[in-house]
């Protein structure tokens, strides 16, 4: 089949641009001895995570039991849940996807480890955990070492749980190079008392697992990092361009749609809003906008309405038409693949495969 042919809005990614982000992060990650532990809340996609682990990563990364059930389901047995389990119906199907893989949870708190524990002894599987770090993020986590080593001394004591070490998520890193840098210094400060702390108590530390993309090729900066979960890098996006984590050509990940009006004065319509675009904001210089269109930047997508993309093209020096095609790179892949049911491999102007998202909407 031919792009041409593909109805509209419609998914694609470059086959030729994904294969050199996954051989790019795995070479990485191997110079610096570095396990790669990709997130596949961004495709969601079973065939994609295989893809990342025949081209090296060790295991995956999930959010949540619906992701991690459909990944076991295609016989991927090693993972992470990047997320802390609590209630008992969840912790039991924890349980029980731990009798079938390798299974490692994170954690902030005494009552989401004992529950676990439970739940594992109940079902006779054995369950993993790292401790989760608030490295400035303010999201999850202990921001004291004190604490951390604490609830992991906690944790060693429980039965079904083997405590495997610590975990981090700089997700206030998605600024550019030089604020990462001084961010970087906080959080090599705190890792640097938390080693200090955990060696100290003569409690090893088999993994201390950072991540997130942004921070992708700087690892190796981070005190004592030995794993890493980036997710974006397979795709990219525009705001991984915006903050210098990717450059254009390393978007592999673009969303075809049609022109359907230009009856508004300086203004087009296109066929992809709200339901098949991330609303996130654009995190570079102005904020503006919803997507990169690649055959026009000087386009601005101003606005979502539930089926319509509105073009604002007043600084366009192209003449838009009704019925052309045009390729969008979206400001947040993962939200935006999370909108379709399917997405589509392209080289050149043929479409070679189509993967249908098989996690979407596991949000339980």
């Amino acid at each position: 089949m031919l792009i041409s042919e593909l109805e509209t809005p419609a998914v694609v990614v470059d086959l030729d641009v994904m294969d050199q982000n996954l051989s790019r992060i795995a070479a990485y990650c191997r110079q610096h001895q570095i396990l790669l532990r990709p997130h596949t809340k961004t495709h969601k996609i079973p065939a994609l995570a295989k893809r990342q682990i025949a081209s090296g990563a060790v295991g995956i990364t999930v959010s949540k039991l619906g992701e991690a059930e459909v990944m076991l389901d295609a016989g991927i047995t090693d993972m992470l849940i990047a997320y802390p389990i609590v209630g008992e119906a969840k912790t039991t199907r924890l349980a029980k996807i731990a009798e079938q893989a390798k299974i490692t949870v994170a954690l902030d708190s005494d009552e989401a480890a004992r529950g676990i524990s439970a739940a594992a002894m109940r079902q006779g599987s054995r369950i993993g955990v790292l401790v989760e770090m608030d490295v400035g993020f303010g999201r999850c986590g202990l921001a004291s070492e004190k604490d951390l080593l604490a609830l992991a001394q906690t944790i060693t004591t429980l039965p079904a749980l083997e405590f495997k070490g610590l975990m981090f998520f700089p997700g206030h890193f998605s600024v550019g190079p030089e604020e990462r840098s001084v961010l970087r210094t906080k959080v090599n400060d705190f890792l640097d008392r938390s080693l200090e702390t955990f060696q100290r108590a003569s409690l090893p530390l088999a993994i201390v697992s950072g991540g997130s993309t942004p921070t992708a090729y700087e690892s190796d900066l981070f005190h004592g990092v030995n794993e890493v979960r980036p997710g974006m890098y397979i795709f990219n996006d525009r705001n991984t361009v915006a903050i210098s984590a990717a450059s254009l050509s390393d978007c592999a990940l673009s969303v075809l749609v049609t022109v359907v009006s230009t009856a508004v004065p300086e203004h087009a319509i296109v066929d992809g809003g709200s339901k098949t675009f991330s609303s996130d904001r654009f995190q570079g210089e102005g904020g503006n906008g919803f997507g990169l269109v690649k055959e026009d930047p000087s386009a601005v997508i101003e606005r979502l309405s539930e089926e319509h993309g509105h073009l604002n093209i007043e600084r366009s020096g192209r003449r838009y038409r009704v019925g052309e095609r045009l390729s969008i790179i979206p400001n947040h892949v993962c939200t935006t693949i999370n909108l379709h049911d399917e997405i589509y491999g392209v080289r050149g102007d043929q479409v070679e495969t189509s993967w249908r998202v098989a996690g979407r909407g596991k949000v339980r």
